[in-house]
């Protein structure tokens, strides 16, 4: 195996990782949802991944370096990518449905080829495009849902305006802050989600909203909250900005499609639900996608970072 073969191969890894992680948060926020308001468990979630990486990035580098990092920039972009688009999501869910939110996310792939074509002038192949098709159409499976389900609103456009956000948050990220390590450009990005989050939680509790309402605090929200701050957020944020920077915002986004086939997954080992094959079968479809879209090519995200 070449050295890029090698890469190649981590970053697809640092992705999956990254999206069984993320799904655990799924998971964490069903119980949550009960008692706890949409914009609190936010604000709790980004606040502990900030303190979380700090610290991590502390300990592995010098603090001059922490210190004399583009905070700024890096803000901004975290405001208006993880923080923004977060907040997009979540009022185009509250307007339309939770199937409409997740039959727009599995069209992540469009929105990062889009991205790419803009930015980097990538050359959409054959190979890619045909890639691309299975992806969504693996990601829609994986779904598990009816396209005759949704509720296509005006939800569904701040839906999409929030997954066009995620992948340029992606792409900027790991390509305007390249000369920090990965793990720098996750937490200077995530101030920015964390800023404009709390923000509006304060507004939202100003105002009264049950957005901002604090749920019951006992052991088993506070194992769920943990999950849903650290390892669904932090831990992931970590390997998704590692494999996203390696491979390129596109070809890491057709693992996000596979993300309800994680989600139905734990919740089986959980025995909260039952398997569903043409889950399993759409996962598959994206596991052959992933192969597909990257074979025979070579990221310029690779040859950058190398």
């Amino acid at each position: 195996m070449t050295r890029s073969q090698n890469i190649s191969a981590s970053a697809n890894l640092s992705c999956f990782f990254a999206m069984v992680l993320w799904a655990a948060g799924f998971i964490a926020a069903e119980y949550l949802f009960e008692t706890w308001g949409s914009l609190s468990m936010l604000s709790v979630r980004l606040v502990a991944s900030m303190g979380f990486l700090l610290c991590w990035w502390g300990m592995t580098e010098d603090w001059f370096v922490i210190l004399n990092s583009p905070w700024k920039e890096g803000i901004k972009v975290g405001a208006i990518g993880w923080g923004l688009g977060g907040i997009l999501l979540l009022i185009g869910q509250q307007l339309s449905d939770p199937v409409t939110t997740t039959i727009v996310v599995a069209m992540m792939p469009i929105a990062a080829a889009v991205i790419e074509l803009i930015w980097d002038g990538r050359s959409l192949t054959r190979r890619l495009i045909f890639g691309i098709i299975l992806a969504i159409t693996g990601g829609y499976l994986a779904t598990g849902l009816s396209i005759e389900d949704g509720d296509y609103s005006f939800g569904v456009f701040l839906c999409l305006a929030a997954i066009f956000l995620f992948a340029w948050a992606t792409r900027t990220t790991t390509r305007r802050f390249n000369r920090l390590t990965y793990t720098g450009q996750a937490t200077i990005t995530m101030a920015g989600g964390m800023f404009i989050t709390l923000i509006c939680h304060m507004i939202a509790l100003m105002a009264g909203s049950p957005l901002a309402e604090v749920g019951d605090i006992n052991s088993d929200n506070i194992t769920a909250l943990i999950v849903f701050a650290l390892p669904s957020a932090a831990i992931a944020q970590l390997f998704w900005i590692w494999g996203a920077g390696k491979l390129g915002i596109l070809l890491a986004s057709v693992h996000m499609n596979a993300v309800p086939f994680y989600v139905m997954s734990l919740a089986v080992l959980l025995g909260t639900t039952e398997w569903r094959w043409i889950q399993a079968i759409g996962a598959g479809i994206i596991v052959i996608a992933v192969f597909v879209s990257q074979r025979g090519s070579r990221s310029n995200y690779q040859e950058k970072s190398e």
